[in-house]
């Protein structure tokens, strides 16, 4: 069961099998249903969360209610609202699964743990969470400098098969546009083709 994870972390670090027996045995494994909460905004805490298999959607819902996507998760990624996980602050998001999804998470004391017990997680959090800036602030340069368009056409090229399980509305949230505006979008590069 656990040697898709084996190989997921080794493409960063060359994690031993004791190292990695470690990483389930301070993690907890949990099965979600489609739609299931996983974190709600205003949870005490949040956890770092492996998304083993399926697709999670984090999100911030505004006073008014309305929810702006910030971040979709599929397999063998790592999600959470990082900034509660690490100061122990009520969570800013919630995270929703949008597919039956298993995941392995780890609570502060389990992360800071594998840590200190073995550099190889160390650097592979490191690593990880250089790679997150570097997409975070590509993003950014993406919602401030892409046309809708530009910005749907790399959503598509980065997430080729989300589009099949995501409903267009989460996908419009995501790039900041209207479901109708990506309708448009869609239409015209249908027509293009």
């Amino acid at each position: 069961m656990h040697e898709d994870i084996l190989e997921n972390f080794r493409t960063y670090v060359p994690f031993t099998k004791e190292e990695v027996k470690d990483f389930f045995g301070k993690g907890k494994y949990v099965k979600y249903r489609k739609n299931e909460v996983l974190v709600e905004k205003g949870d005490p805490v949040s956890p770092f969360i492996f998304i083993r298999k399926g697709c999670l959607m984090t999100y911030y819902s505004d006073s008014k209610n309305f929810n702006h996507v910030i971040q979709f998760g599929l397999d063998k990624w790592w999600t959470g609202d990082l900034q509660s996980f690490m100061q122990g602050t009520p969570s800013s998001y919630t995270i929703k699964a949008m597919s039956d999804t298993e995941v392995w998470t780890l609570d502060k004391n389990a992360f800071e743990s594998l840590c200190a017990e073995h550099p190889s997680f160390e650097r592979y959090f490191r690593i990880l969470f250089q790679n997150s800036l570097i997409s975070h602030q590509k993003r950014i340069i993406r919602n401030i400098s892409f046309s809708a368009e530009e910005k749907y056409l790399t959503f598509v090229k980065n997430f080729p098969k989300l589009e099949l399980l995501i409903a267009q509305k989460y996908i419009a949230s995501y790039l900041g546009i209207t479901p109708e505006f990506l309708s448009m979008i869609r239409r015209k590069l249908a027509n293009k083709a």
